[in-house]
């Protein structure tokens, strides 16, 4: 006797499993969980199997009686009905759209501007595309997304981690919307994530001790075989110009005025989206000079070896600086002694206690100054001072370095 679909909608689910049989070789089975899965059994030279045609309600009975004609026409020709559905699936996940393209037209929506735009695109590229653009859309599940994670948090980016958390679940809720996917699975994905440590965020792993800073700059200008020659400069010209990790990472050749001994970055490269002037010291200059003489790109400054004119990775730097040896104990210093934004917050704090005035300092760490008549004071950019505030600064860890 025929199953209707009046008793497969009523079926309840058991402590064990069983079956409900229509005819042809199709049934139903109905698992403890409620699930209802369309199966038929077959035999292929002497071989048994048992193709599964998918589950009630999202394939209807007569879908299934359907899909049953092709399965039996395909056994009775000698061919396996499992092996054609799975090449049928890999044929369709290669040509369907992947979770890329809809991040792509999901991002193009946004109102970012190009420095935040840019940097987006990097760590969408680095940490989620190439786990994410394996499989269809629909086929994640919020596990398969908390380990596609884990790699960032291990690798101690966990506010990283959280920004990339926050963007697939906006895009998994325009599928959601659009009816890709029947649920977000990266809903309450950055709550599994480790918490961010915000006084540590807050801090950035800075020093303000004389001896610990001498160690460091010692050790960024003992430079290595392992390490690359640009990466090496970069290093060198974190503490010398304390800009923003990212504004080392995206300078470009663009910006650098060799004649005028400064770097001019634009607005929209800025968090404050205002243009920042940088006078550059003697030996600023020097090694942007030696910079040029490797130059490896007609866009960027530091780009990685094997690029083809990427600038270099968000941890690149402080990676190198976690892997430093201190002298005392012959380990590496590691996590928390000093990371590539660290070096603001030193800057800030030896400048102003040599003296030099807030203006001069806040205008060179680029803070944008809710003082109206600051403001307006700091509209000349106070380039001279600063100018000699920058060579003094270099001066200073210079002598410390060599003490």
């Amino acid at each position: 006797m025929a199953l209707s679909n009046t008793a497969l909608a009523k079926a309840k689910p058991q402590e064990k499993r069983y079956k409900l049989t229509d005819r042809d070789g199709l049934y139903v089975l109905v698992q403890p969980s409620g699930t209802k899965t369309f199966k038929y059994d077959y035999r292929i030279l002497g071989k048994r199997g048992t193709f599964t045609i998918g589950t009630y309600p999202e394939i209807s009975l007569a879908e299934a009686r359907e899909k049953l004609v092709e399965a039996r026409r395909l056994v009775s020709e000698g061919i396996n009905p499992t092996t054609i559905k799975h090449k049928q699936i890999q044929k369709a996940a290669t040509t369907e759209k992947r979770f890329s393209d809809y991040a792509k037209e999901w991002i193009a929506k946004q109102n970012y501007r190009p420095s935040t735009l840019k940097d987006l695109k990097l760590r969408l590229e680095k940490n989620i595309y190439p786990a994410l653009d394996k499989r269809p859309v629909e086929t994640f599940s919020t596990r398969d997304l908390l380990n596609i994670m884990q790699p960032v948090t291990e690798r101690e980016a966990r506010e990283t981690a959280k920004r990339m958390a926050g963007i697939i679940r906006r895009v998994y809720n325009d599928l959601l919307l659009l009816g890709i996917v029947d649920n977000n699975p990266a809903q309450g994905l950055a709550e599994l994530l480790p918490k961010v440590n915000h006084r540590t965020k807050s801090n950035f792993g800075h020093l303000t001790d004389t001896e610990e800073l001498k160690i460091l700059l010692q050790q960024i200008h003992a430079s290595t075989a392992r390490r690359d020659r640009l990466v090496d400069i970069a290093l060198k010209l974190m503490p010398l110009l304390f800009l923003r990790p990212g504004n080392i990472r995206f300078m470009k050749w663009d910006y650098i005025d060799f004649n005028k001994a400064l770097i001019t970055i634009p607005a929209i490269e800025m968090k404050a989206g205002k243009e920042l002037k940088i006078p550059l010291a003697r030996q600023a200059l020097e090694l942007l000079q030696e910079a040029y003489t490797l130059r490896r790109s007609d866009d960027y400054v530091f780009v990685t070896p094997h690029g083809k004119g990427k600038p270099i990775s968000e941890n690149t730097t402080t990676q190198a600086i976690r892997k430093m040896i201190n002298p005392k104990t012959g380990k590496p210093f590691g996590t928390g002694f000093m990371t590539s934004h660290g070096f603001r917050h030193t800057a800030s704090t030896f400048l102003n206690e040599m003296g030099y005035s807030p203006d001069a300092i806040e205008l060179q760490l680029a803070h944008e100054s809710r003082d109206r008549v600051r403001a307006t004071y700091n509209k000349a950019q106070l380039l001279d001072e600063r100018a000699r505030m920058m060579q003094d600064w270099a001066d200073f860890l210079d002598n410390l370095r060599n003490a």
